[in-house]
């Protein structure tokens, strides 16, 4: 394709007009400071297209990658707070004011786009495809899936809300990714409807990852807040936030596709709680479905469904989760206290006197052991002298050198004058090749000068070929694959009858391709064929048509 004629809003072919006959842009439209000037390369290989979004840590770009040929998304880490732009308009300068919390953010949110790269092979998520430094700053790189937010689409559709059994299929794989995400450390802290996106192949995906800062009151950044969808405690730096937050997040925007309506905000409920589910919503509702969200939309995050799996768990209604819903919570907690249930044993005759004898017994031996203790430790006191606290002639403190360049401390005389440094290497999928993942002193501790400290440098992450499964027993591929250090995620293929049940139809990433060590691959395999295969179904029928209606034709 001829640069010259990419659209900048779209990265479709312009054909040498000034409109885009594909959106409309104009080719005279301007980008403003202190957004990236339109066509800015970026590592050699990505063109810089219009902003998509911003908040207080930075822009979303839509983006072209010039040696694949397709379009991508490129967020830029640029917090107008602590820093500027460069006359040139690209390279990010920061003040020395702020240059500790910058670089603090900076690392934050490089680290977060690096774990999310790791992750692999599940529908709701965006291929995070390249992280960069560069300018400055850091630039994260992603799959560009042609698609609406599920804000838009439900305004669109005509109705205005989701039948149950549409929004499971739609929901689940959601869950299945915040799971792995919570695994791995990341709570987004913005899931919302304008956050999750549903593309032309009729899958939802999570979007909108910044970094936790910015999605809470209190912070350096001005928070990103979603009415309706954010829970209480981010609001409020009293409480405690972690996964509960998440959890209460998906639920208001299952609420909202379910209902039809934004859920009541959450300082609103706090004050004087009317969230419910209209009667003629709530009858087409199963009411295991009904007990999850109210579970979930607890204001009190400590009365909220603890986690991931538990919720999954209550919308599938589970026999575990079916048993522990059976008093019915309510959507206001402090209305179902429930009395605490004390069992006391009954004393039986001869039960007394048997008890007394025991516990004289127990004082007896604590009494007789006390003293055995008081003897020995006299006995070591008088044989052993007390020794002297020992004192550093050269004292030096170890520093953190974690995430340091190992090639600058050894080139540095200063370092080596107060360690003799030595050095074994390992793979790491978070710490930068040739920097510091670990160290054999602890920082902070007081050394004699010229002790031997030994750093473990990191040699990069570790890839990994994925093995030629297709066709074995799904245990025996499992065991495999994580043998191999993936990390696998099982889903059911519908089957007609004519495969073997439980044994592998595919796996994605290919078989054979080479990947991060960590990495989780989707293992597809046949399922049973004691059901009827439905034709209605999310990749088309009338299923398709009646989720999409016009929009995308």
């Amino acid at each position: 394709m001829n640069i010259d004629n990419l659209c900048m809003n779209c990265m479709s072919d312009m054909n040498g007009e000034m409109q885009c006959p594909n959106c409309g842009y104009n080719l005279d439209s301007p980008q403003f400071s202190p957004d990236l000037p339109l066509k800015t390369i970026i590592g050699n290989k990505y063109i810089i297209g219009c902003v998509i979004s911003s908040n207080s840590e930075g822009s979303l770009y839509m983006s072209y990658d010039i040696e694949r040929e397709i379009a991508v998304l490129v967020r830029e880490f640029y917090p107008e707070r602590f820093c500027e732009r460069h006359e040139d308009g690209v390279q990010v300068v920061v003040p020395e004011e702020f240059k500790d919390k910058y670089y603090a953010y900076l690392g934050q949110f490089k680290d977060l786009w690096t774990n999310l790269a790791m992750i692999r092979g599940f529908s709701a998520h965006v291929p995070v495809l390249d992280v960069l430094e560069e300018n400055n700053t850091v630039y994260a790189i992603s799959e560009h899936v042609e698609s609406i937010s599920l804000r838009d689409f439900l305004l669109r559709s005509k109705t205005g809300y989701l039948n149950w059994e549409k929004a499971n299929q739609l929901f689940m794989p959601v869950l299945t990714l915040l799971s792995t995400l919570h695994k791995r450390g990341i709570v987004h802290y913005g899931i919302s409807p304008e956050t999750l996106m549903i593309g032309r192949d009729g899958k939802l995906r999570l979007t909108g990852f910044s970094i936790s800062q910015c999605r809470f009151s209190g912070t350096d950044f001005n928070p990103e807040f979603f009415d309706g969808y954010t829970p209480i405690e981010q609001y409020d730096q009293a409480l405690d936030v972690g996964i509960r937050s998440d959890v209460y997040a998906f639920c208001a925007v299952l609420y909202r596709a379910l209902v039809g309506s934004v859920p009541q905000d959450a300082i609103a409920r706090s004050k004087n709680d009317q969230l419910i589910i209209p009667a003629r919503y709530a009858e087409m509702i199963p009411a295991y479905v009904i007990n999850a969200l109210m579970n979930g939309l607890q204001i009190d995050p400590m009365e909220r469904t603890n986690d991931i799996e538990t919720l999954r768990d209550e919308l599938s209604a589970t026999p575990s989760s079916v048993i522990s819903s059976i008093s019915g919570v309510s959507i206001h907690p402090e209305e179902d206290k429930k009395p605490e249930v004390v069992y006391v044993e009954e004393d039986t005759p001869g039960s007394t006197a048997l008890k007394t004898f025991i516990i004289i017994l127990i004082v007896g031996l604590l009494a007789f052991g006390g003293w055995m203790a008081y003897e020995f430790i006299s006995d070591r006191m008088n044989e052993t002298p007390v020794e002297e606290p020992t004192t550093v002639s050269n004292p030096v403190e170890v520093p953190d050198f974690t995430n340091w360049p190992y090639k600058e401390i050894v080139a540095n005389p200063v370092q080596n004058k107060r360690f003799t440094i030595k050095v074994t290497y390992d793979y790491s999928s978070t710490i930068q090749k040739d920097h510091i993942i670990s160290q054999s002193i602890t920082p902070g501790e007081i050394v004699e000068e010229g002790t031997e400290l030994t750093f473990v440098v990191s040699k990069g992450p570790e890839y990994v070929a994925i093995p030629s499964v297709v066709g074995l027993a799904e245990d025996i591929a499992k065991a495999q694959l994580e043998g191999a250090g993936f990390v696998v995620v099982v889903e059911k293929k519908a089957n007609l009858g004519n495969n073997e049940a439980g044994t592998v139809a595919g796996i994605e990433p290919g078989e054979g391709t080479s990947h991060i060590k960590g990495t989780t691959v989707t293992l597809y395999v046949w399922d049973e064929t004691d059901f009827d295969f439905p034709t209605d179904n999310l990749l088309g029928g009338s299923f398709f048509e009646d989720l999409f209606g016009d929009y995308f034709r």
